[in-house]
C-alpha cells in the first residue's frame, strides 16, 4: 500500500471517529440539558470532509485545504448522485455557523444558539449517510 493509500484508509477512520464523537456529544447534550447541538453539526461536518479527503487522496491527488476546494475536487474526481452532492453542500453551508461566532446582518450569531437537538440528529443521520456513500464511491 503506497503512502496516499495508508493517507485515505486513516482519513476513513478518522471520519468514523468523528461520527462516534459527535454521537457522544449528541447523547451528553440530551443527558444534561446543553446547548451542544452545534458541536455535534460540526463534528459530523468534518466526518463527511474527511472522508471526501480520503476520496482523493485514495487517487494520489493533493488534497486541497480549504473546505469547498475539496469539495469540489472530489466531484470532479468521482460521479456522484444529486442526493449525496445536496448533502454536502448543505452541510458545508452549515459548518461556520456550527463553529464561529460572527455578526451577521448586524447580529451577533452565536453556534450555540442556532441549532436545536433536532439539526444535530439530522446531521448525524444524514453525514453516516453520506460517508457511507462516500466509501462506495471510493472502493469502485
Amino acid at each position: 500500500m503506497n503512502l496516499t493509500q495508508e493517507q485515505a484508509k486513516k482519513y476513513l477512520e478518522e471520519a468514523e471517529l468523528s461520527i462516534i464523537a459527535a454521537e457522544g456529544i449528541f447523547e451528553k447534550a440530551k443527558k444534561e440539558d446543553k446547548d451542544l447541538w452545534a458541536n455535534a453539526v460540526k463534528a459530523c461536518y468534518d466526518a463527511i470532509e474527511q472522508a471526501i479527503s480520503a476520496g482523493i487522496a485514495k487517487k494520489n491527488e493533493i488534497i486541497p485545504k480549504e473546505h469547498p476546494a475539496k469539495i469540489k475536487k472530489f466531484t470532479e474526481l468521482y460521479t456522484i448522485n444529486k442526493e449525496l452532492k445536496n448533502t454536502i453542500i448543505y452541510w458545508l453551508g452549515k459548518r461556520s455557523s456550527a463553529q464561529y461566532v460572527d455578526i451577521k446582518n448586524n447580529e451577533i450569531s452565536v453556534p450555540h444558539e442556532l441549532f436545536t437537538e433536532d439539526d444535530a440528529e439530522r446531521a448525524i443521520e444524514e453525514s453516516k449517510e453520506a460517508i457511507g456513500e462516500i466509501k462506495k464511491i471510493i472502493e469502485r
